[in-house]
């Protein structure tokens, strides 16, 4: 009895850390950041979101989450006009704070080449892309923006967050979003009903882009922890 018991035992281990083997070369996270880059984001906008995300990553909050999650790939995309490809710019390894160092170099420093309507569609689907040829125990899209998507039915390069949200759905991606307030009253809502998903998935409001900084510290140190981590911060 005391060898079946065993043996079972062993098998137990052995399926537990199969996956853990499979994927040793997998990040512990996948973070995309998707940031809204529509006409709606003047220039100053958009230098408050660079630079807020920028010092996010340098903050204590933040480097606590880092280093309790583990390795953790960081991908940018630009999104606007549905008519517009995304400015997708590639994986940056974080294993340690001295690898911050070019995740902030590339928010500050990426041109900008987007603008037009808000397609949210195509920037998540653009964020997908990347994840789906991209190897994350977790895979998180972390969506910031002023907007409810633009209704472009005739656009011909139209994608819709409908299709998108599904896509994540399907391959198991979660999707939080910071929704700045200022122009939509509501998009916290908004963002609720048609953009998150996933496992423990949420919004944060803030009602300019001046409080965006803060605003950004506490959703990705919020979504950059383990699970068990992210449940012991207050709710917002």
């Amino acid at each position: 009895i005391r060898t079946a018991l065993a043996m079972a035992a062993l098998a137990a281990t052995a399926v537990a850390l199969a996956p853990r083997i499979a994927t040793a070369d997998c990040a512990d996270l996948a973070l995309v950041l998707a940031i809204d880059s529509s006409g709606s984001v003047d220039a100053a906008e958009d230098s408050l979101q660079r630079t807020g995300y920028a010092a996010a990553f340098s903050d204590p909050t933040v480097q606590a989450a880092l280093q309790a999650a583990g390795v953790v790939d960081v991908a940018l995309v630009l999104w606007g006009d549905t008519e517009m490809s995304p400015q997708v710019f590639p994986w940056q390894r974080i294993a340690g704070p001295a690898d911050v160092g070019a995740v902030v170099s590339t928010l500050l420093q990426a041109p900008r080449r987007v603008t037009g309507n808000t397609g949210i569609g195509s920037g998540v689907m653009a964020a997908l892309d990347l994840l789906s040829a991209h190897c994350g125990l977790r895979q998180v899209i972390n969506v910031s923006g002023d907007g409810i998507e633009s209704q472009s039915p005739t656009a011909r390069r139209h994608v819709t967050l409908v299709a998108a949200r599904a896509r994540a759905v399907e391959m198991g991606v979660t999707i939080n979003a910071l929704a700045i307030t200022d122009d939509t009253a509501d998009l916290g809502q908004w963002y609720e009903k048609h953009l998150i998903t996933g496992a423990g998935s949420f919004v944060i409001e803030v009602n300019s882009f001046a409080a965006f900084g803060e605003a950004i510290i506490r959703k990705l140190g919020r979504e950059i922890a383990p699970p068990q981590l992210a449940l012991l911060q207050p709710a917002d």
